[in-house]
């Protein structure tokens, strides 16, 4: 990571600076969650929700892990493919973990409100980085451990509290997309 600068991963940046402001728009006026984030039983009135639920957080804790995982993985997932690569895999990654949290709301009769989904999309760059590079040391581990942790520590939370936990299966296809992606990235660059 030495010498990365702004100027090195420009998209990642960018993508940072969308989740902290619209973090911050939240934090300031509440009722804009119930625009931003993923309300499975308000999908017809708020369609765009599918996609800016991407950028969404519900607590400090949430929205620190994920840009850690963006900052972390992103940067370097730019360095070696490109911006285009980076915001395609977290839109795809975010926009399959919608997709995903739209089902399985259904599937467990899912009564709650407005849910974040900004972490698809932060553990599918992590993910695409690991099927990139899976060897690559990041913070003193392979990166493909580091997606395999994510993974594990998701199910986990989701088997003990599957209500609490909606988002946990939109972690784990964000995940899958990320690898594929990072893996096609890989196939793409001859490695």
């Amino acid at each position: 990571m030495k010498g990365t600068h702004l100027r090195d991963s420009y998209a990642t940046w960018a993508l940072v600076a969308i989740n902290i402001i619209v973090f911050a728009a939240i934090s300031i006026f509440p009722e804009l969650a119930e625009v931003l984030l993923l309300n499975p039983g308000m999908l017809r009135e708020r369609p765009l929700s599918l996609l800016t639920v991407f950028f969404s957080h519900e607590a400090l804790v949430h929205i620190l892990l994920n840009m850690l995982l963006l900052v972390v993985f992103g940067t370097r997932l730019e360095r070696e493919t490109n911006a285009q690569a980076v915001a395609g895999v977290y839109f795809a990654c975010g926009l399959i973990g919608s997709v995903t949290i739209l089902a399985y709301a259904s599937a467990i009769g899912y009564q709650g409100g407005a849910i974040a989904g900004a972490s698809a999309s932060a553990f599918g760059i992590a993910a695409a980085y690991a099927g990139l590079n899976p060897n690559a040391v990041v913070m003193k581990s392979k990166a493909v451990h580091w997606v395999v942790a994510l993974f594990v520590v998701n199910a986990l939370l989701a088997i003990q509290n599957p209500q609490l936990s909606v988002g946990g299966p939109s972690h784990a296809t964000g995940i899958a997309a990320g690898l594929a992606l990072g893996y096609a990235l890989r196939r793409k660059a001859g490695r």
